[in-house]
């Protein structure tokens, strides 16, 4: 589908396993993570370098130039990229994770136009806006439509080729109901509104983007419900309804392996103040470690398993006997084991960070950043911690929450 040089070129690098290649350019995204910090997004010249050994194109199919992954091998290069920095990780997650899910109901046409480029990136800004904004309204023009709208968390934008807007994010002027169009706006077209300004996650460049009076043409629409299972990928990951949310799972994950390590790290040398022995040959230090490997190691086998398990289960296309969507049983596990995930992360990392004492609080520190980024993780709205709520709920009873079950709904 896209042209052959892509396709060459994804199938050289694919020689290389994709962890080998990561490690490849460790001491880059090291750097890119330092950066970042003080750009608060990727920069410019870190994005290409990721994109050169293709960390945003291995989720998509083979026809535009991708791996075709499964949900097990991207949480393992996320987490990868996470344990070196939890921004860079960020970075692979939502670009990755964004490219491979425009595509599930895009016409061949667009999908050629944007992945022709190897470096295409799709951002989306869909988040209450930060700032003094137009509004998040669109209107129909000829084929086409006209949009005012102004979006938050747009992760990764700086370095974006595109940006998506999805239509039910949108109000119709006509009708007062969401858009029955999603959007497509190339670069140039949305305006980056600098409103990012955190300590977790501080350098994923999560700010507004803004379309004022922007025109988008019939060729850059998609329909309303954009994210629906797809028809048209073999991949199961097409019709998985939780591919946004264990990415997010995946970045916690990392940033625990990466505080657990550097952690073991420092106990090698460090002789706390007072004291005469070095943290390794401290028995409460020992037993800190093994809860926390214990406990990450844990939490992952769950998301692995339950990703695995419900990627089975949707199977083939439907066409050829497998499911469009999943049934509630196996739906249910993978949503449970990301939250868990990403607050028991969230947990490991606060209490190494408190076992590393002042240490672990100095601006110089690997671990006072994890800690930050851990904490921002577990934050975002699809790993929170109200998903102990609303999944307990359901099994004292009551129905799955509404917004489950729209991750499910086909076209």
């Amino acid at each position: 589908m896209v042209n052959d040089e892509i396709i060459e070129r994804q199938k050289e690098i694919s020689k290389t396993p994709m962890l080998e290649r990561i490690a490849s350019i460790k001491e880059s995204l090291a750097a890119a993570g330092d950066e970042a910090q003080k750009l608060r997004h990727l920069p410019a010249w870190a994005s290409n370098e990721m994109a050169d050994i293709g960390l945003y194109r291995y989720a998509l199919p083979p026809e535009l130039g991708g791996e075709d992954l499964r949900a097990r091998e991207q949480i393992e290069i996320i987490e990868a990229t996470s344990a070196i920095d939890g921004s860079v990780g960020w970075c692979v997650q939502i670009s990755s994770e964004i490219n491979a899910l425009v595509i599930r109901q895009m016409q061949s046409d667009l999908a050629k136009k944007i992945f022709n480029d190897w470096y295409a990136l799709v951002a989306s800004g869909h988040g209450p806006a930060n700032g003094p904004n137009p509004g998040r309204n669109a209107r129909r023009d000829g084929e086409g439509w006209r949009l005012n709208y102004q979006g938050s968390f747009a992760s990764g934008c700086q370095n974006a080729t595109w940006n998506y807007l999805m239509g039910p994010m949108v109000t119709d002027e006509a009708t007062g109901e969401t858009a029955e169009a999603s959007f497509m706006i190339p670069k140039g077209e949305f305006e980056i509104i600098d409103t990012w300004d955190t300590s977790g996650m501080r350098g994923s460049g999560s700010h507004d983007v803004r379309m004022q009076d922007c025109y988008v043409p019939p060729e850059h629409l998609l329909p309303g419900r954009s994210l629906a299972p797809s028809e048209l990928w073999d991949n199961p990951t097409y019709r998985n309804p939780t591919h946004a949310i264990y990415n997010k799972a995946a970045v916690a994950l990392g940033v625990c392996r990466g505080a657990i390590d550097n952690f073991i790290d420092l106990a090698m040398g460090k002789v706390p103040w007072g004291m005469s022995s070095t943290l390794k040959d401290q028995p409460q230090v020992q037993y800190r470690i093994g809860e926390a490997q214990a406990k990450l190691m844990a939490v992952r086998s769950f998301v692995m398993e339950t990703q695995d398990k419900l990627e089975d289960h949707l199977g083939p296309l439907p066409k050829d006997g497998g499911r469009l969507v999943p049934e509630w049983e196996y739906f249910w596990p993978a949503l449970l084991a990301c939250a868990h995930a990403a607050q028991t992360c969230r947990e490991v990392v606060s209490m190494i960070n408190n076992t590393a004492a002042t240490t672990g609080c100095r601006m110089d520190s690997p671990l006072e950043r994890q800690l930050r980024d851990a904490q921002q993780a577990a934050n975002h709205a699809l790993i929170s911690y109200r998903h102990y709520e609303q999944l307990g709920a359901t099994f004292v009873g009551h129905e799955p929450h509404a917004s489950y079950l729209a991750l499910c709904e086909p076209v």
